[in-house]
C-alpha cells in the first residue's frame, strides 16, 4: 500500500489530536493485538477449520454495528449476502458432522 500511495502521489498526514491518536491506539490494541490473541485462543479451543467459519460472520457483525450506530440502510444485496453467509456456514458445519 505504501508503494501504491507513493505511485499515486498521495500525501501522508498525521493529526496530532487526542481523538485521532486515541482511535489509532484503540485500533492497534483492540483491533489487532487483543483480537489476534482471541482468535488464536479460538483456534486452540475449536480448531482451525471451525474458527475459519467463524470469521465469515465478521461482515454480519460489522453490518449490525453499522445499522445501530451509523444508520446503515440495508439493501437487497446486503441482505442476500448475509443470507448466503449464514447458509454457507450452516451447510459446511452440517456437512462436517456426517
Amino acid at each position: 500500500m505504501l508503494l501504491v500511495a507513493l505511485a499515486w502521489g498521495k500525501p501522508f498526514s498525521f493529526e496530532a489530536t487526542p481523538v485521532y491518536i486515541g482511535s489509532l491506539l484503540y485500533l492497534a490494541l483492540f483491533g489487532s493485538v487483543i483480537a489476534f490473541g482471541c482468535y488464536l485462543t479460538l483456534v486452540g479451543n475449536i480448531g482451525a477449520d471451525r474458527a475459519a467459519y467463524a470469521t465469515l460472520l465478521f461482515p454480519i457483525v460489522a453490518l449490525a454495528i453499522s445499522t445501530i450506530w451509523e444508520d446503515y440502510q440495508w439493501s437487497l444485496s446486503s441482505a442476500t449476502g448475509v443470507g448466503l453467509i449464514l447458509l454457507g456456514n450452516l451447510w459446511m458445519l452440517k456437512r462436517r458432522k456426517r
